[in-house]
C-alpha cells in the first residue's frame, strides 16, 4: 500500500504540547496569577470601573508585553529547536511528511503555546469577575483579542529569525537584536553626530522611524488608556496591534518560504542562509565599530584628545575585531584573517571616508544658514539671563524680519568661527577662569557658556534645527559682531522682552514692590502699590522696555548688570482676559497664583528706566533712594 504525504500531522502536535509542557504551563500560570487571581485578590475594591479597568491596564503594562515578547521566541525555539541538529534535522525530514505539513504544524504548535493559555486566563478571569460580582465581558475580550494579535505578531517574527539561523543560541540573540537594533542604532548614530557634526542637535524623524521599526517599543509607547468624561476606561492600540498582526501573518509566510528552501547541511551554523552571510558579517561590523567604538571613546573621554579623529580611531579598531569576530562565526574557526583581510580593509576604508567626508563638510551640513526669505519664522530655546526675574529664562519664536535678520546675523557669526568654538569645546583650561575679583572687593562673572538653539520654519514647510554651545566671555561681548555681542543684541530686542514678560491683553489687577529697603526698619520688606499707580505704571513699564531702558538681559553677571540692576523687584499681577471665566494661562515664564485666572510677572528695576521710577518716585517718599540698591552693596 503506497504510504501519502501530509500537510499536517496531530501527533506531532501532541508530541510537541507533550513534550514542552512547561513551556506553556509556566506561561498558562503568569497569566493565571496576572489575571484571574489578580481579580480574586481586588475583590474588597473591585468596582465596575475597576471591573472595566484593569484587564485593559494589562494591555499597557511594560511586563505584561514583555512577557508575550520572551514567550514568544522561548515557543519558536522548542518547536523548531530539531533543525539545530544534523541528526534530528535529517530524522524530522525523513517522516512522510510534506516540509510544508512540518512547518506548519510546529508554527501552530508554538502558537498554541501562547494562544491556549490566555484563552484560560480569559475564562478563568470571567469567572473571578463574576465571583466579585462584577464582570465586563467587553474588556476582558479586549485583552484576549489584543494579547492573541501580539502573540501572532511576534511569534512569526521570532519563528523568521529562526529561519535565518542554525544555531539554537543565535536565535534568541538575533530575535533580541533585530527587535532594538533600529532604536539603539539610531540613538548611537544621533550621539555620534552630536559629537562630530558642528550644530546638530536631533533628529526627531529617525527616532521616530526607528520606534516604528521597533514593533515592541512601538506597542509599548503608543498603545494606552484614556478615559471618557464619566470615567471610563478605554484602550486605544487595537488598531495597532492588529496591522502588526497582518504583518505577522507576512512574516510567516516568508518563514515558510525560507524554510522550504532550507538546506538541512547548515544546521550549526550561525546564519544558515547563503545571502544573509555577507549581510551579517558586514552588519556585525558596522555595529561594532558604531557602539564599542563609541563606548570605550566615551570611556576614554578625558584621557584622551577629543573630537573626530579620535573617534575615528576607536571606530576603526572595533570595526575590524567585529569583522573578523563575524568571520569566525560564520566559517567556525578562529584564523580567519587571511581570507578575511581584503574584506575588512574595504570596511575602514568605508568607514574613514564616510567620517572624513562629514569633517570636511561635504554635504554643507555644517556651513549651511538659511536665507532671509526663506525663513518664515524663527524660534530660540530658554537661555539663563540675569538678572533672575521672568525673562530671566525664555524660549521665544518670532515673524518679525528685523528679528529673524538678526537671528541669521548671529547664525553665520556662528558658522563663521566654527573651527575655533569646535576646538574651544574641547579645552577645559577656561573652567576655573569663571569669576574674578574686582578692585571694589566683590566678584564679578567673566566667562559662561550658553547653549544656543534655533529652529528656522522655510517657507517650503520644512523645519531646519541647529544647536551651537558656546563661550560667552567679556571682551566677546565689547566686541562688535561676535557671537557673544549678537546674542546679547538679539535678546534686548523690545519685541522679544515684551513677549518673554507679559501675555497679550490680559489686564494689570496688582502691583508691589518686593525687596524695597526699609531703612528705619532696616530691612526688606513687601510694599503694595495703590490701585490709582496702576495704569501709569503699566504704560511706564512698556515705554521703557520699548526703548530699552528696562527688562535688559545680561549673560553675565558683570559691572554693567550690578550697576545698572536694583536689588528691587517690581511684581505685576494679572488677569486672564484670553477665554472663558475661569480660563487658566499658561504663560511660559510667570508664575501663576492661587486664583486660576491670575498670574504674576516679576521685572527686576533697573536704574535707567527713566519713566518707571519717576511713576515711583513720590511712592513712598524717597523711593528712588531706597530702591536704588545696588546688587554689589549687599557683598
Amino acid at each position: 500500500m503506497r504510504s501519502g504525504t501530509s500537510y499536517f500531522n496531530f501527533t506531532l502536535l501532541r508530541k510537541n504540547a507533550a513534550r514542552f509542557w512547561p513551556i506553556w504551563g509556566l506561561y498558562a500560570l503568569a497569566w493565571i496569577l496576572l489575571l484571574p487571581v489578580a481579580i480574586l485578590a481586588r475583590r474588597e475594591s473591585w468596582t465596575a470601573a475597576l471591573a472595566r479597568e484593569y484587564p485593559l491596564s494589562l494591555l499597557t503594562n511594560a511586563s505584561s508585553i514583555i512577557l508575550v515578547f520572551l514567550w514568544a521566541i522561548l515557543c519558536a525555539m522548542a518547536v523548531f529547536s530539531y533543525l539545530y541538529s544534523s541528526r534530528s534535522a535529517g530524522v524530522f525530514h525523513a517522516l512522510p511528511i510534506r516540509r510544508e505539513g512540518l512547518f506548519l504544524t510546529n508554527y501552530l504548535s508554538g502558537l498554541a503555546f501562547l494562544v491556549i493559555p490566555q484563552v484560560l486566563a480569559f475564562l478563568l478571569g470571567l469567572l473571578a469577575a463574576g465571583l466579585n460580582g462584577r464582570v465586563v465581558f467587553s474588556s476582558l475580550f479586549t485583552w484576549l483579542v489584543s494579547v492573541t494579535l501580539m502573540s501572532l505578531f511576534f511569534y512569526s517574527f521570532a519563528v523568521l529569525c529562526a529561519m535565518f539561523t542554525g544555531h539554537l543560541l543565535a536565535l534568541p540573540a538575533l530575535y533580541l537584536i533585530l527587535s532594538l537594533l533600529p532604536y539603539l542604532a539610531a540613538l548611537l548614530l544621533e550621539y555620534l553626530a552630536q559629537e562630530i557634526l558642528f550644530g546638530f542637535s536631533s533628529a526627531l524623524w529617525l527616532e521616530e522611524a526607528a520606534i516604528w521599526l521597533s514593533p515592541l517599543l512601538h506597542i509599548m509607547r503608543s498603545t494606552g488608556l484614556s478615559y471618557s468624561e464619566d470615567g471610563a476606561a478605554r484602550y486605544y492600540g487595537l488598531g495597532l496591534v492588529a496591522l502588526y498582526a497582518l504583518v505577522g501573518l507576512v512574516l510567516a509566510g516568508l518563514a515558510l518560504t525560507l524554510y522550504r528552501r532550507r538546506r538541512l547541511e547548515t544546521a550549526g551554523d550561525v546564519i544558515s542562509v547563503g545571502w544573509m552571510r555577507p549581510l551579517f558579517q558586514w552588519g556585525v561590523a558596522a555595529c561594532s565599530a558604531l557602539a564599542t567604538g563609541l563606548f570605550f571613546y566615551s570611556i576614554f573621554y578625558t584621557l584622551l584628545p577629543q573630537g573626530t579623529w579620535t573617534i575615528l580611531g576607536w571606530m576603526l579598531l572595533w570595526g575590524a575585531v567585529g569583522w573578523f569576530v563575524a568571520a569566525m562565526l560564520l566559517q567556525k574557526k578562529f584564523w580567519v584573517f587571511k581570507g578575511s583581510w581584503k574584506g575588512c580593509v574595504v570596511l575602514l576604508a568605508c568607514l574613514t571616508a564616510l567620517v572624513c567626508a562629514v569633517e570636511l563638510d561635504l554635504p554643507g551640513y555644517q556651513r549651511a544658514v538659511p536665507g532671509e526669505k526663506q525663513v518664515v519664522k524663527v524660534s530660540m530655546g530658554s537661555i539663563n539671563t540675569y538678572p533672575y526675574d521672568s525673562a530671566s529664562s525664555f524660549a521665544w519664536n518670532s515673524s518679525d524680519p528685523q528679528i529673524i535678520r538678526q537671528a541669521l546675523a548671529l547664525h553665520q557669526a556662528v558658522v563663521d568661527r566654527r573651527e575655533e568654538l569646535q576646538a574651544w569645546a574641547h579645552d577645559d583650561s577656561y573652567l576655573g577662569q569663571r569669576w574674578s575679583m574686582t578692585e571694589g572687593g566683590y566678584e564679578v562673572e567673566t566667562f559662561t557658556t550658553v547653549t544656543l538653539r534655533l529652529s528656522y520654519t522655510l517657507a517650503d514647510g520644512t523645519v531646519m534645527k541647529r544647536q551651537y554651545r558656546l563661550p560667552i566671555r567679556q571682551e566677546d561681548l565689547d566686541t562688535a559682531g561676535t557671537p557673544a555681542n549678537l546674542l546679547q543684541t538679539l535678546l534686548n530686542q523690545p519685541a522679544l522682552l515684551e513677549q518673554a514678560y507679559f501675555e497679550e491683553e490680559d489686564r494689570l489687577v496688582d502691583a508691589c514692590l518686593v525687596n524695597l529697603y526699609d531703612e528705619e526698619q532696616e530691612e526688606y520688606v513687601y510694599q503694595p502699590l495703590p490701585a490709582d499707580l496702576l495704569e501709569p505704571l503699566m504704560e511706564a513699564v512698556l515705554a521703557d522696555i520699548k526703548d530699552g531702558n528696562l527688562g535688559r538681559r545680561y549673560l553675565l553677571e558683570n559691572q554693567e548688570r550690578m550697576d545698572n540692576c536694583c536689588y528691587t523687584d517690581l511684581e505685576l499681577t494679572f488677569r486672564d482676559t484670553s477665554g472663558l471665566p475661569g480660563a487658566t494661562p499658561v504663560p511660559t515664564n510667570n508664575t501663576l497664583s492661587t486664583d486660576d485666572t491670575t498670574y504674576t510677572v516679576t521685572i527686576t528695576l533697573q536704574k535707567s528706566a527713566s519713566r518707571v521710577m519717576e511713576v515711583l518716585k513720590d511712592y513712598p517718599n524717597a523711593f528712588l533712594s531706597q530702591a536704588q540698591v545696588l546688587y554689589q552693596s549687599q557683598g
